[in-house]
């Protein structure tokens, strides 16, 4: 009778549902890594909980549901002795592989973790998935608390996020991008009992998610799962805070440091707003874009016609000096029509005013000769910027899909300087000085939209994807320059230089680029890729001096300083790859070759130049998983790069005129080999692991500087040469103690750099250009010790020993032999009565050389008190920096020919009242 039934219901349900899914994955005892047989496996719909479909488990734990198609399908596995493991899907037409699930022993779990609902910890294939409310915190805890208590988990006093022992480098919210991809948003300021999860995994690379192909190309990922009930409503926080200035500093403000950050959710939908107004440092929310902001950079053209665009330094919402902020921006992300279409889109703009000055002192080493530079650079800028940016998603079918993505930004910038340099000799005489002021004026915009268009066949792992992609970047300039540059002999002028000019550039890139991916499986696990990529880049420099004409106007053209060059390419670059995959083994190869033809056009003399170039790009990636948490990892990956537009043209740029650069256009594109070992493992459930890795890599025509000296001056060259090459490797154990249930961690770490570069001195008798190698060990010593106990305390302990072995072939005085330490300390304490203590100490010990004597050890020491109020709704806190008024802005760096000490303008010891008010309405209370 029971038969009979269930037979009758599954056939009502195949009538009602129509096109079915093929439901498979391979059950494992993940204790003692053997296949768990017997387990019992049920498909039951999502929203009325009927029965579906169910099985068992065969001897090698395999299994297999022929589920209808749903809106949802909760797959569920149970078995006497292991923990259940649950798992939403929502299949589409076709088969779908769940891998491999890896089922946790009832008394391993609760050996381990105390449970306070469900299991804390589920493994499924490679995903750890941790139940937030099984991990105990302080009512009212930010997401970032949260994640300090997970096993496995590390947030260091930057908010980096280290999991499984792998820096996460996407961070996710249900799913999505929140924010862009900076987790410092969402850490700060979602609450802990919002969280349903916290997922960690091998994100896959776009291509691989669709092809359903590993190409072992994925980043540790962090997803965080918000609760059901806690998706509807908002909740933010307000912070306003001010301190008086420092009566002993003439130029510094009264404080303020003023926040404001707005969250609504609403099923999945979500809107977020935020506010910053500061002149205390806080300049942004952590995001390190600046490849995506563009403006104004150089257009370097890679393998298979790949472009990257070069920011010149270019930091989103970075400053130096003592800057005062305002910084804002809007964030809307969307699924609608049954996660058929997704929209996610976001503004921000920036306004940052800085002063600034920054002092060096150097010594110089040529072959034979030794000087002295002093430099002392005031200045002041002021930078807006704004970005705005659209991701568009829409299934058309079960087989095709469209994504397009598109980003808007502008740059604007002004700047005034006063610049004054010496250089003397090692007697102190001097050589030159140099005095100069200026001004300019910046204004950068950068268009990029791509089309991607994604379709499956019948075929299971039979795709084809075209993705195309259009940018487009303006950079108009406007500088003016006064420079006196005055030569000594025998301790008097003996002659003058003066630049009095004013430079406009106009700077246009259009690049066009477009990839067409097949992907054939040929046997069992083992599968081909085809691609073609076509490339069509149109770069144009244009570049006016006009000097003074004595009258205060600049009209006078400067055509020995000026040219309009163009540097524009085509390229067309087949490629093939294998991949196999197997339960252990991961492994793909292949290469692309493109064949490319470049055109530089001197307008201003009316001379071209061609070259044609095959750049070939192969890779080698293999992954052999030991456990599921223990692999070894080898990849290779070859590929070439073009030099820049300002890199080939030859035109001299007097801007710094003790700093001259003049292009070389002979210059031929770079080579780059790169190796990687590595192996890793982890236990989760005894928070022990380790990760060891080597990489080396060397570079062919590698792009060097060729310098010349006179009198001091510097006219330097890019040009090519061999023996570039550099190795890093580290090994690094981390555990957790569990008696006084300490956490542990200590890495040692070795990193060889081999530079090569050539010097030519003019003062001398012959002037001969000589080949500078440089070679520099760097060995190190860190430990990492963290100790954590809910509601009441955490502290954390990072001390730090560095040995810097430093060695040029140019003149053995440039040699260094250093040592350096660091101590980082952090810690906060809940107190009574809602009182909670904060600190954090950053302790720098530099070992002094007899060149530069000055004592440059020092220790910046910050404390906070916080009293919470009215269910920790509101706080007030007040905060101390740099307690020991010793933060300074120095730096101490080696070239290879040169030693040099910075000093920057920094903000010194300050304090600040707070004000917080923790707004929550509906389901996203403070509480946990």
């Amino acid at each position: 009778m029971r038969f009979s039934l269930t037979v009758f219901t599954l056939l009502v349900i195949n009538i009602t549902y129509g096109q079915t899914s093929g439901i498979t994955g391979t059950l494992v005892n993940s204790a003692e890594h053997r296949s768990l047989e017997n387990a019992v496996v049920v498909a039951i719909h999502e929203k009325d909980s009927l029965l579906l479909a169910h099985t068992r488990a065969d001897a090698n734990g395999r299994f297999e549901l022929q589920a209808p198609d749903t809106s949802g399908i909760i797959v569920l596995v149970t078995h006497p002795y292991f923990a259940d493991f649950s798992e939403t899907l929502r299949p589409n037409r076709g088969s779908l592989n769940m891998g491999i699930i890896n089922m946790l022993s009832k008394s391993k779990v609760l050996e381990e973790v105390i449970v306070k609902t469900g299991a804390p910890i589920r493994i499924k294939g490679d995903t750890t998935i941790y139940t937030a409310d099984s991990f105990k915190v302080r009512e009212g805890a930010t997401l970032e608390e949260l994640l300090r208590v997970l096993p496995g988990v590390q947030v260091d006093r930057n908010g980096e996020i280290t999991a499984l022992g792998e820096k996460v480098e996407r961070f996710l919210v249900d799913g999505e991008e929140f924010f862009g991809s900076d987790p410092g948003i969402a850490t700060k300021n979602l609450r802990a009992g919002m969280v349903k999860d916290v997922q960690v995994y091998k994100g896959k690379s776009d291509q691989a998610a669709f092809t359903g192909i590993d190409d072992g190309q994925s980043k540790q990922t962090m997803n965080v799962v918000l609760k059901e009930d806690k998706k509807k409503g908002f909740f933010g926080k307000a912070e306003v805070g001010g301190g008086l200035k420092n009566k002993n500093l003439l130029s510094d403000q009264d404080k303020f440091s003023n926040a404001l950050m707005f969250n609504a959710f609403k099923g999945k939908r979500k809107f977020s707003a935020y506010g910053i107004m500061s002149n205390t440092g806080y300049l942004n929310l952590d995001w390190n874009d600046r490849v995506r902001f563009g403006g104004g950079g150089d257009i370097v053209v890679g393998d298979a016609g790949s472009v990257t665009i070069t920011m010149n330094n270019d930091n989103y919402n970075q400053s130096e000096g003592i800057p005062t902020n305002w910084n804002g921006g809007v964030h809307y992300n969307n699924k609608f029509n049954e996660d058929k279409h997704s929209i996610n889109a976001g503004y921000r703009i920036t306004k940052i005013n800085a002063p600034s000055e920054t002092k060096t002192y150097s010594r110089n080493f040529l072959p034979d000769s030794t000087w002295l530079s002093y430099t002392d650079n005031a200045a002041f800028s002021s930078n807006i910027k704004q970005g705005a940016n659209l991701i568009y998603e829409t299934k058309l079918d079960s087989m095709n899909t469209l994504k397009l993505t598109t980003q808007y930004n502008t740059n604007v910038t002004e700047s005034d300087y006063r610049y004054y340099s010496e250089n003397r000799t090692v007697d102190s005489a001097l050589i030159n000085q140099n005095d100069r002021v200026g001004s300019s004026k910046n204004d950068n915009k950068n268009f990029n939209t791509n089309l991607l268009w994604l379709h499956k066949f019948k075929k299971q792992y039979r795709t084809l994807s075209i993705n195309a992609n259009l940018n487009h970047i303006t950079s108009n300039g406007d500088a003016l320059l006064y420079s006196k540059l005055d030569f000594y002999e025998n301790g008097s002028v003996d002659s003058s230089h003066i630049i009095d000019q004013q430079t406009l550039s106009h700077n246009v890139s259009n690049n066009f680029n477009t990839r067409l991916t097949y992907t054939e499986p040929l046997m069992q696990d083992f599968y081909l890729e085809l691609s073609y990529g076509f490339t069509l880049n149109r770069n144009k420099n244009d570049r006016r001096i006009y000097a003074n004409d004595g009258i205060g106007n600049y009209s006078q053209f400067i055509d020995s300083l000026s040219n309009n060059y163009e540097f524009n390419n085509v390229s067309n670059a087949p490629g093939i790859s294998f991949r196999f995959n197997r339960k252990k083994v991961n492994l793909s190869f292949g290469t692309a070759a493109a064949f490319t033809n470049y055109m530089q056009k001197d307008l201003t003399n009316g001379t071209d130049r061609s070259y044609h170039f095959v750049n070939h790009s192969p890779r080698l990636n293999f992954i052999y998983k030991i456990k599921n948490s223990e692999s070894i990892r080898f990849n290779y990956n070859g590929n070439s790069n073009a030099p820049s537009l300002n890199q080939l043209q030859p035109i001299p740029n007097n801007t710094d005129p003790l700093n001259i650069y003049v292009g070389n256009p002979l210059l031929k594109p770079s080579f780059n080999h790169r190796f990687s070992l590595s192996y890793s493992t982890y236990k989760t459930l005894k928070e022990r692991g380790m990760w060891a890795a080597v990489n080396y890599n060397f570079t062919q025509n590698a792009f060097v500087q060729f310098s010349e000296f006179v009198q001091g001056i510097r006219r330097y060259y890019t040009v090519n040469t061999n023996g570039m090459a550099n190795v890093s490797s580290y090994l690094n154990y981390d555990f957790k103690w569990k008696g006084p249930r300490i956490r542990l961690g200590v890495m040692g770490r070795y990193d060889f750099i081999r530079n090569v570069d050539y010097v030519a001195n003019f003062n001398s008798n012959n002037g001969m250009a000589v080949k500078n190698i440089t070679k520099r060990n760097v060995y190190s010593l860190s430990m990492n010790i963290n100790k954590n106990l809910s509601q009441k305390f955490d502290i954390g302990l990072y001390p730090q020993v560095s040995y810097n072995n430093t060695k040029a072939t140019v003149n053995t005085t440039a040699n260094a032999k250093y040592w350096s330490g660091e101590l980082n300390l952090w810690g906060n304490v809940q107190l009574p009565l809602n009182f909670e203590i904060r600190t954090d100490l950053n302790s720098v010990f530099i070992q002094k050389d007899p060149r530069f004597p000055t004592n440059n050890n020092y220790t910046i020491w910050n404390g906070y008190l916080t009293k919470r109020i009215y269910k920790n709704q509101f706080e007030a806190r007040l905060s101390v920096y740099d307690i020991l008024n010793q933060k300074r802005g120095y730096n101490r760096n080696f070239d290879s020919y040169s030693f040099r000490e910075t000093y920057r303008m920094t903000l010194q010891r300050f304090w600040l009242i707070s004000f917080v008010w923790n707004i929550s309405k509906n389901n996203t209370s403070t509480r946990n």
